[in-house]
């Protein structure tokens, strides 16, 4: 399942914990090697209109977050509670 369908099943309610965690999980990561520049260029883009919690926000951050962190970022989203997006998640990550 793509992560754009992914992050939209996240609830408006944690939009703003969710990307505050995601963005935690990516600057924190020792794989930042592995993030294509485009992305971090996108993430940046958001970042600097105040938009990294919103639906497209999320997708960009779930996207980094699970090339550098796949663990962690489930294990994020156990943390809020939200195991259908921990299922789609597992998911992606098999395919």
């Amino acid at each position: 399942m793509a992560l754009e369908k992914i992050a939209r099943n996240i609830p408006a309610s944690l939009w703003s914990e969710a990307s505050e965690k995601l963005v935690e999980v990516i600057l924190n990561s020792p794989n930042a090697s592995r993030m294509p520049s485009d992305l971090a260029k996108t993430i940046l883009y958001y970042w600097q209109r105040d938009q990294l919690a919103t639906e497209v926000g999320l997708h960009r951050l779930l996207e980094a977050s699970m090339i550098l962190e796949p663990e962690k970022t489930v294990s994020l989203m156990e943390e809020l509670g939200l195991t259908e997006i921990v299922t789609m998640l597992k998911e992606t990550s098999r395919q």
